[in-house]
């Protein structure tokens, strides 16, 4: 059973682009969903689909970038912050 996939790669690529399609959009669903953490499963299908698509490639990079911009930004926000103590 295993062999047949390592022997046959065409077979491993329908399978992984099959995968990544269905992980992006069960992400998408997720996020319309409020039962299904939509961010998670669609990162995890852009990641699966950057290996052979470029759009996917693309978006995984805007998303990184957007999540170290809104840790920059949490942090400067709590570095603002006054430090109060309790009375």
């Amino acid at each position: 059973m295993f062999m047949d996939s390592a022997v046959n790669p065409e077979r491993n690529t329908w399978l992984r682009k099959a995968g990544g399609w269905f992980l992006l959009i069960l992400g998408l669903a997720g996020c319309l969903l409020p039962v299904l953490p939509g961010i998670p499963f669609a990162l995890a299908g852009l990641i699966i689909l950057a290996r052979d698509y470029s759009w996917a490639k693309t978006a995984l990079r805007k998303a990184k970038r957007q999540v170290v911009t809104l840790r920059r930004r949490a942090r400067a926000k709590r570095s603002a912050q006054p430090v109060t103590t309790p009375e």
